[in-house]
């Protein structure tokens, strides 16, 4: 995942016309979270579109107005080709100079169609002109143009009496004389109608930081720049759970599947764990703030001060198991498990994770405890990359298992530190990654582990649930403690 500004690292103002002078008509608004498309491409600048969510709410003015979306019945490009649009904006202008211009510039452009502009530069364009809609050309053919530090900005077009947007700056053509853009060639604009839909579904989120509002999820005290395999894996991932079986007959309790704790009653696991596991184990409770199965408390040192920590081992009062599980075949793999009282979370090791809201990511682990292994009774990491799922479905199609393509499934490989040591996790294990919202560091829960092969086989995938898919059904279960 590349690296981008986090959303602390910069502010937004509006009303601004002269950059260098003050003005009372210019608001400054704090952004608390950036919403990158989930498919940009860094390097050909696809799918370049972002949202950013402000602290505070704008107040409009004479000064500062909202610019109307395009509706969808008047999406396509075509009834805009060859018409001019207007773009305003703070780049360097047509001037050559190297830093951007103090005052709001404005400048007519014309869009052009897919085939006009490929023509012009089929060498560029063929590469950077996406083919599915999702961009355009505009330009003069001039020195009149967009240029560096336009990006970003808009296109508008007038329709009646108001002013819609129909673009967003997104690249151009370099120079053959120095490093910045050359003004005489088209620039790409990202669509904006294109992500009608994508905009929309977040507007109903735009308050929502997490999908049960918790204000404890998640969090992460490292800093964004830090690697996952960096960080102290004890006290690291205290949502990570492992779920207790009883041994019929006799009180011995057997320690067997991970788990995630979603809310201080509640823990998202697999189907195949719940109910009867075999004739002699019966599924009794959930061991929470674990981290090395041998021993309770656990302890570690850090900076000369010894830290303990003891388990919390809570009965279970019922398990919700999705209600079309294993259909399809390895479907809708997730249980739901109500505990007989909350978990106590004013402990270090005991803390739910955050549910996303939103179809975003970013680098990913996998936490939980083993089947086999050297380290099998403490709590390993590894990092996880996610799979092509075209692929991944030609993998285990070979082994006579058919995978739906309907958004429920992601498939990852998980990298080891140590090779040799290739079990692989019991099911339950979340998958998640960080990111920070409202200004906070914090795990989301992207997947939990279904099923996979171990890791000596490097040609396979591991299968897990995409967490997000499941909103509804998990909201729906929690509803009468939310």
């Amino acid at each position: 995942m590349p690296k981008f500004l986090e959303a602390n690292m910069f502010y937004v103002k509006l009303g601004l016309h002269n950059r260098s002078a003050p003005s009372e008509h210019t608001q400054v608004h704090e952004v608390v979270e950036v919403i990158l498309h989930p498919e940009f491409n860094e390097q050909i600048y696809h799918h370049d579109i972002a949202l950013l969510r402000l602290e505070d709410d704008i107040e409009y003015t004479d000064y500062i107005q909202p610019i109307c979306l395009w509706s969808v019945q008047k999406a396509e490009i075509d009834n805009t080709i060859n018409s001019p649009g207007s773009v305003a904006g703070w780049g360097t202008g047509d001037f050559g100079q190297k830093t951007g211009m103090d005052i709001l510039q404005f400048v007519s452009l014309q869009l052009e169609d897919r085939k006009t502009c490929i023509k012009s530069n089929e060498k560029h364009y063929k590469k950077y002109l996406s083919d599915d809609g999702s961009q355009f050309c505009a330009g003069n053919k001039n020195t009149s143009n967009v240029c560096d530090g336009d990006s970003g900005g808009g296109i508008f077009f007038k329709l009646g009496s108001s002013w819609y947007i129909r673009g967003l700056v997104s690249s151009g053509v370099k120079s053959d004389k120095d490093n910045h853009c050359d003004p005489t060639q088209y620039a790409i604009f990202s669509d904006v109608p294109f992500y009608l839909k994508w905009i929309n579904s977040h507007q109903d989120k735009a308050k929502q930081k997490n999908l049960l509002n918790l204000g404890n999820c998640g969090l992460d005290s490292y800093d964004l720049k830090v690697e996952e395999n960096k960080k102290l894996l004890f006290l690291q991932y205290p949502w990570t759970a492992i779920l207790e079986f009883q041994v019929t007959g006799t009180s011995r309790v057997v320690a067997m599947c991970n788990g995630a704790l979603i809310h201080p009653r509640y823990v998202l696991t697999v189907g195949h764990c719940v109910g009867e596991a075999s004739m002699r184990l019966k599924l009794k409770s959930v061991r929470l703030g674990e981290y090395n199965l041998a021993t309770n408390p656990d302890t570690e040192t850090r900076k000369r001060q010894k830290i303990t920590t003891r388990i919390q081992s809570i009965d279970i009062l019922e398990y919700i198991k999705h209600s079309n599980f294993n259909n399809p075949r390895y479907g809708n793999n997730l249980a739901i498990l109500k505990l007989k009282y909350p978990a106590d979370l004013t402990k270090p090791n005991v803390k739910p994770i955050c549910l996303p809201v939103l179809n975003d990511g970013g680098n990913y682990t996998i936490t939980g405890w083993k089947r086999v292994g050297g380290n099998s009774t403490i709590l390993q990491r590894e990092k996880v990359s996610l799979d092509s799922f075209a692929d991944c479905q030609v993998k285990y199609r070979k082994l006579k298992i058919l995978l739906k393509n309907d958004n429920n499934l992601l498939c990852g490989s998980y990298h080891l530190e140590k090779q040799k040591d290739c079990s692989y996790f019991m099911g339950g294990a979340p998958l998640q990654y960080v990111k920070n919202v409202d200004r906070k560091n914090r795990y989301f829960l992207k997947g939990i582990y279904s099923v996979g092969y171990s890791s000596c086989e490097n040609s396979m995938s591991n299968m897990f649930m995409n967490v997000l898919s499941y909103n509804n059904w998990i909201t729906s279960v929690l509803k009468d403690d939310l």
